[in-house]
């Protein structure tokens, strides 16, 4: 099936409208045709969203894999304002991934436009091999560049925290139905799961598991940082209520499950009948309980929720209460489905745009960078959200559907900006409040060190079958490398032109953007302040979608 094409530039009505496109013209024009070179502006895509893919174990973006692709799934209520890097509605609400890295735009219609009093919400389920699906909900609510880090479990070296159990042929079912009864337990003892006889196990199309079964239960300890940072779902999620509605909030882990069942043929149990599961997971004592603002103990009841990791949607299951038993705190659930679970306090209150952060740089630097912020609350020192921000002068940021009323501290990171560093008194920033109208300042301090500089880099795109068109592409984010060795570091391109600061002269650096899981790439090595590449050539099936050359 075909992509939907979205923008539609390539209007052969429009491509002689000079006031839409620039013509210019090199040398003297000795025929209507000769030395012309059509720009097309592509910068009516006014929003953007980069997603990077973390390795939470390694702490870095996760390379492409040696088997398999990965892609990010869009979900959610505006998912059909996600559009690709060139204006394409993706096939399936697929994006593809590159190095980490996933791009896409918002349809640019009035409807879809973010504000501070509008804001555009969906959902991203994210699947590369070797690792657990992941979810996290986008909140946006301004036009420009925008950022998203998701980190992601690799299942066969998970961070301290992380409990991966597997046990192949851990029951067998036919047509369906459980043969014999199984229980699977995690090595630490954290968690363990019932499998009872003559269970009927179904996955999503309704489809029964048969053969032999391989169970898979990751367990997520709540009061490991890095356990939190990979928290599928995230912990500021919309979620539904057993009223039915949907409220916006902030979870208090008390723990988190995902359950995965499937049999030889691929199929993934997910609808139980004439049978219920159990679960029983334990619960670190030094758990914060936000009701009796003490830690848990038995007899305290918490809230059970759902994470359909196929939609990133939170459902509230009930409740569960707090036992003791041979020592340990745990809870006890039985299940009438398998997905993701979680054990948590869920206090509501939100507000759409946050409070403006502003970044001061001494001296002041050209060009724009991006920003990394770990947020804690205070009351328990609980990790809760990685925020990223991108700085353009001192352009206000906001952050979207932050938590209200909730004090909390930012430990800032500069995202491989060598030449950047957060002053002490900003690191790191307590805020009383994320909500509210005064502004939040943190300090920089530029290097002023010769070694550094800013270089300019003029960017463009065509079609091998029309080579005198040059394509200005939307305002798209680039990344470079030091081939020395260095960090990624993250620039923008607009209207075709990058400031890139930070730049050492007589080095040697990688430059890429990727379209469609497609990498462009160049090497450059840096004796001038200024570069123009003309000649990457994008993919025949996008021109002849888009422009219709």
């Amino acid at each position: 099936m075909k992509k939907n094409t979205i923008l539609i530039f390539a209007s052969i009505l429009l491509l002689g409208v000079i006031s839409f496109f620039g013509v210019i013209s090199c040398k003297k024009i000795t025929s209507p045709t000769d030395n012309l070179q059509l720009i097309v502006d592509y910068n009516v895509i006014k929003t953007t969203i980069d997603v990077h893919l973390y390795d939470v174990t390694t702490g870095q973006l996760i390379p492409n894999p040696t088997k398999g692709k990965g892609s990010i799934i869009i979900t959610g209520q505006d998912k059909s304002a996600v559009i690709d890097m060139m204006g394409i509605a993706p096939e399936n609400k697929s994006i593809a991934i590159n190095r980490g890295v996933a791009s896409m735009a918002l349809q640019p219609k009035s409807t879809y436009t973010p504000s501070h009093s509008k804001m555009i919400s969906f959902n991203i389920v994210a699947k590369m091999p070797g690792y657990l699906t992941t979810t996290k909900q986008v909140h946006l609510t301004e036009i420009g560049r925008n950022f998203v880090r998701v980190n992601m479990i690799p299942l066969d070296s998970p961070p301290e925290g992380v409990t991966v159990g597997r046990v192949s042929g851990a029951a067998t079912a036919q047509n369906g139905r459980v043969s014999a009864p199984a229980t699977i337990e995690l090595p630490n003892g954290r968690s363990s799961l019932h499998i009872p006889e003559g269970i009927l196990l179904r996955d999503t199309a309704g489809n029964n598991l048969s053969g032999s079964l391989d169970v898979k239960i990751i367990h997520f300890d709540n009061i490991s940082q890095d356990a939190l940072s990979a928290f599928p779902g995230g912990l500021t999620p919309t979620v539904e209520r057993t009223s039915g509605a949907n409220e916006s909030g902030m979870f208090y882990s008390a723990g988190f499950i995902a359950i995965e069942i499937t049999d030889p043929n691929g199929r993934q149990a997910s609808s139980l009948a004439e049978g219920k599961m159990e679960l029983i997971s334990r619960v670190s004592p030094q758990t914060y309980n936000p009701n009796t603002q003490t830690s848990i103990k038995a007899g305290d009841i918490i809230p059970f929720w759902s994470l359909d990791e196929n939609t990133g949607s939170w459902k509230e299951e009930g409740t569960a209460t707090v036992l003791e038993k041979n020592g340990f705190l745990q809870f006890e659930k039985q299940l009438n489905h398998l997905s993701y679970y979680n054990f948590d306090w869920f206090l509501g209150g939100t507000c759409i745009s946050g409070r403006p952060f502003i970044f001061n740089t001494t001296p002041a630097v050209t060009g724009s960078f991006l920003m990394k912020g770990n947020v804690f609350r205070q009351s328990d020192n609980t990790f809760i959200n990685t925020i990223l921000m991108w700085v353009d002068g001192n352009e206000p940021v906001y952050t979207a559907n932050a938590p209200q009323g909730v004090p909390v501290r930012i430990e800032w990171d500069t995202e491989n900006s060598g030449f950047i560093s957060v002053a002490p008194n900003s690191q790191p920033t307590y805020v009383d409040d994320l909500c509210g109208q005064s502004p939040i300042n943190v300090d920089l301090i530029t290097s002023n060190s010769s070694e550094f500089t800013t270089i300019s880099v003029n960017i463009s795109l065509k079609c091998a079958s029309q080579p005198d068109v040059v394509i200005y592409p939307p305002d798209l984010t680039l990344y470079c490398q030091n081939m020395n060795g260095g960090d990624i570091i993250t620039f923008g391109l607009t209207s075709g032109v990058a400031s890139i600061p930070g730049i050492k002269i007589g080095d040697t650096y990688e430059v890429w953007f990727s379209y469609d899981g497609v990498e462009y790439n160049r090497q450059i090595l840096v004796t001038q302040n200024s570069y123009s590449f003309i000649d990457f050539e994008i993919p025949a099936d996008v021109c002849t979608e888009v422009f219709g050359y």
